[in-house]
């Protein structure tokens, strides 16, 4: 058992209960790249609260997903400082944003397969949930905490940095185009434009994990639409919509 298994103690180990789960775990495992000594970690990280309401369970992904996101940073922000000597710290936490944004991670997750193997209610699987990028997203966050609490740090380690910052090789040079507000703010202030307003115009899904939805206007104007699991991220979608549209509205 893992430090943070004992820690955690017997009440924190839950009988597999899925027979699905039972017989897809090797290949889960294997396409994971880990083998799990504690496997009810490795079905934790796959329960979506859906089908845990739906099966009487009283645990989904969610804490670990709240762990997961910690030891996302650390590794990151390790990696980074020890790479990258000669950079600053708003250069770092940019590349760093980049890294651990959830579209990214969606698309890590997309890359693993890993929709297949989330463990979700009929309704949930019949809406298509199974290839929501928040979800997705947040099951790479669980599954990094899953190998931290089964192996330690150092798994952990490994892992992100083979499936997440392995897999992103030129995010030094994608942060221009990452910071679409910036761009449009500059485009603005060049043409002697009015600033870009954000709005938020809806707020989806529950409370503790939800989509917002923003629309961008310029001079009365509305320009550009995004959403995202945080307002930042929303308005940067919304930036690069408006960007990428840009002569439909304002032709010149």
């Amino acid at each position: 058992m893992g430090f943070l298994g004992k820690i955690f103690g017997k009440s924190d180990q839950k009988p597999i209960v899925s027979d699905q789960f039972k017989k897809n775990r090797s290949k889960i495992e294997k396409a994971l790249g880990y083998s799990f000594k504690e496997p009810h970690l490795l079905e934790r990280a796959l329960t979506h609260s859906s089908f845990a309401s739906q099966n009487n369970i009283r645990y989904s992904y969610e804490r670990l997903e709240f762990l997961g996101d910690a030891v996302l940073q650390l590794v990151v922000s390790d990696y980074l400082f020890k790479t990258h000597l000669h950079l600053n710290e708003g250069t770092l936490t940019k590349y760093r944003t980049i890294l651990v944004n959830g579209s990214y991670l969606s698309t890590c997750a997309n890359r693993l397969d890993l929709g297949r193997w989330i463990l979700l209610s009929d309704s949930s699987r019949r809406g298509g949930q199974r290839d929501n990028d928040s979800i997705m997203a947040d099951v790479i966050e669980s599954l990094i905490a899953a190998i931290y609490m089964d192996g330690g740090y150092e798994p952990a380690a490994k892992w992100v940095k083979q499936h997440v910052i392995a897999e992103k090789p030129d995010y030094a040079g994608e942060l221009q185009s990452f910071n679409h507000k910036g761009q449009l703010a500059e485009k603005c202030q060049r043409l002697k434009m009015g600033n870009p307003v954000f709005e938020v115009t809806k707020t989806t899904g529950p409370d503790h994990d939800p989509v917002y939805m923003i629309q961008v206007s310029i001079d009365g104007t509305i320009v550009g639409f995004g959403e995202g699991r945080n307002k930042k991220e929303a308005s940067q979608h919304a930036s690069e919509d408006t960007l990428k549209n840009w002569d439909v509205h304002f032709p010149s």
